[in-house]
């Protein structure tokens, strides 16, 4: 065999082997960009999104007060229907348990808010209805804000309900929702003419 032809066939030999590297950084990326596409897909509906609530409606369902001019001693005490919403904007359903909340007027606790544990569908929202009570009264000698509030007919109440649970997809994701809110109660007609959520 001549040099000529060992050179060619080994020039030959090297450039299958440079094509076999080349497909194979080749199939390799390709296979890394398949995988890529694949997590961030498969990402966007596993990693749980975050929850909202809102308080979308306040009924007076009975009220009662004392304003200063009658009584030394004023007082608030009210029947409230509300109707909370919960949006779940995951894959995966979410569910919680029973949970409490607070309804307060300048710092104090004056109701408390008790939403039954309940299930959220994927990607749905549910409403539910919660009653609650809320009285305050000052038997010592009552503030001036509080004379204020009663005179003018319109105490504003911060309700705050703090919801725990699992967002279930193929991971258990924890998750909570928070439920915070700012009504005016008017004593005169008797409704919440104003309410605030973030």
């Amino acid at each position: 065999m001549s040099g000529y032809a060992k050179s060619k066939d080994a020039h030959v030999a090297r450039a299958k082997e440079s094509d076999t590297t080349g497909n194979i950084i080749i199939y390799t990326l390709l296979g890394l960009c398949i995988l890529l596409s694949l997590f961030i897909t498969i990402g966007l509906f596993v990693i749980a999104k975050p929850l909202e609530a809102s308080l979308t409606s306040v009924a007076v369902k009975s009220l009662r007060y004392n304003d200063t001019s009658s009584s030394s001693s004023p007082y608030f005490n009210a029947t409230l229907a509300m109707e909370i919403r919960i949006e779940n904007p995951n894959f995966g359903f979410f569910e919680f348990p029973t949970s409490k909340g607070d309804i307060m007027y300048n710092g104090r606790v004056v109701g408390e808010i008790k939403i039954d544990g309940q299930r959220v569908g994927a990607y749905s929202a549910i409403r539910t209805e919660v009653w609650t009570q809320v009285s305050y009264r000052e038997d010592h000698a009552p503030s001036v804000w509080f004379k204020n509030d009663i005179k003018r007919g319109l105490i504003i109440l911060r309700v705050g309900v703090k919801l725990r649970g699992e967002v279930h997809l193929e991971v258990l994701n924890k998750r909570s929702v928070n439920l915070k809110c700012l009504m005016y109660l008017n004593l005169i007609d008797e409704v919440v003419p104003r309410l605030w959520c973030k």
